[in-house]
């Protein structure tokens, strides 16, 4: 049986439903923006690597992704912020895949290792080498430029890290009392010399076993500044551990 009374309060509350939808649906962006964002994306990278910053133009972008001119600009604006949209995809791109939860991690030295090893073949690789040279060339001449790659590629990738080192922390693997000063000495030991000698074109003099080695010495190097959790009383007993300001954030 029909019920009037139940219906007209029902009506109002079925449209406000709807038109909640709508709105949702408004602001969502389509399966077809996003496709072809992240083809803007894929042929900005290619052509950035391929002729740099300079070299590059939105309508060269355009020519090769598809869609518009007007689109491109609607989604990013500049080509910095282009740029920028390539360096993030880039700074995720290396925690993407299957990490073990930090609670069921059992040898935190083997899965600091398998990063850094995974940092490194970023690091090193053609691409990563580009996009290095890229902004020590550029990034003088062009200020948009410099900040994306400081603000958003390097502070990104910091992110990143300094929040996986929280877990870490968090689920007491490891004694890290500020996860971004610890992500930021992490880079740089991975980093090393080995950068600076693939940037200047002697990628392929660093044999595998350099590498390997190379990653082994800056974890061991990490963990002396944080130690493991269980080794946390033994590294204070012996005199080494945490430094008195390792543990201190840095003014930002």
């Amino acid at each position: 049986m029909r019920n009037p009374a139940i219906e007209r309060g029902a009506a109002p509350a079925a449209r406000a439903s709807r038109q909640s939808a709508v709105r949702i649906r408004a602001h969502a962006p389509s399966a077809r923006l996003v496709d072809r964002r992240r083809k803007f994306i894929e042929a900005a990278e290619r052509l950035f690597l391929e002729r740099g910053f300079a070299g590059t133009s939105v309508n060269e972008v355009v020519r090769v992704a598809g869609g518009s001119l007007a689109t491109l600009y609607a989604e990013f604006g500049t080509k910095e912020a282009l740029f920028e949209a390539v360096l993030s995809r880039r700074a995720a791109a290396i925690f993407e895949g299957n990490w073990q939860d930090p609670a069921h991690i059992t040898d935190v030295g083997a899965e600091l290792r398998a990063l850094a090893t995974r940092m490194q073949a970023r690091i090193l690789s053609p691409d990563g080498l580009a996009i290095y040279r890229l902004a020590v060339s550029e990034g003088p001449r062009f200020p948009g430029l410099r900040q994306s790659f400081v603000k958003t590629g390097l502070r990104g990738f910091l992110g990143h890290l300094a929040g996986y080192f929280g877990q870490l922390a968090g689920a007491r693997r490891i004694v890290i009392a500020d996860p971004l000063l610890a992500a930021e000495q992490f880079l740089s030991l991975v980093q090393g010399q080995q950068l600076f000698v693939a940037a200047c074109g002697n990628a392929g003099r660093i044999s595998a076993a350099q590498r390997k080695l190379h990653v082994e010495g800056a974890v061991e190097a990490f963990l002396r500044i944080y130690p493991l959790a269980g080794n946390r009383r033994r590294g204070q007993d012996t005199g080494k551990g945490v430094g008195k300001s390792a543990g201190k954030s840095r003014p930002r």
